[in-house]
């Protein structure tokens, strides 16, 4: 009696689990081929918006004052205000300005190789 009752649930739980198999397929939400890399929406990595030559001038020389002076050490808050003071001049256009975070990764990338030129430098003297 014990052994007909634990076939009769793993016959329940076989039967249960073909029908979740066979729904998840057969309701799949994507179409077929959603995987292929020529359906890829996104371009290469990279491939965004850049920051132009004259934006790019500016943070730097923002960057060299507080490297002479470290009392005017710009943050890359301050650096983004210096800039939007530079639209409101009409210096610059508005769509030229970089958000906060990829100026934070500027002087990331920057303060890391101005460090390396440093060094370099050192070494040839």
């Amino acid at each position: 009696m014990l052994i007909t009752i634990c076939l009769e649930k793993d016959i329940s739980e076989n039967q249960e689990n073909q029908n979740i198999i066979w729904n998840s397929t057969y309701e799949f939400p994507l179409e077929s081929g959603w995987a292929l890399k020529s359906k890829q929406k996104y371009g290469k990595k990279g491939g965004g918006k850049r920051i132009s030559k004259r934006v790019w001038k500016l943070l730097e020389e923002y960057f060299l004052e507080g490297d002479v002076d470290k009392s005017k050490r710009f943050t890359a808050t301050t650096m983004l205000e210096n800039l939007r003071n530079k639209v409101e001049e009409r210096e610059l256009d508005e769509e030229e300005i970089p958000k906060l975070q990829t100026i934070q990764g500027w002087i990331s990338r920057y303060s890391a190789q101005h460090r390396q030129k440093m060094a370099e430098m050192s070494l040839v003297r």
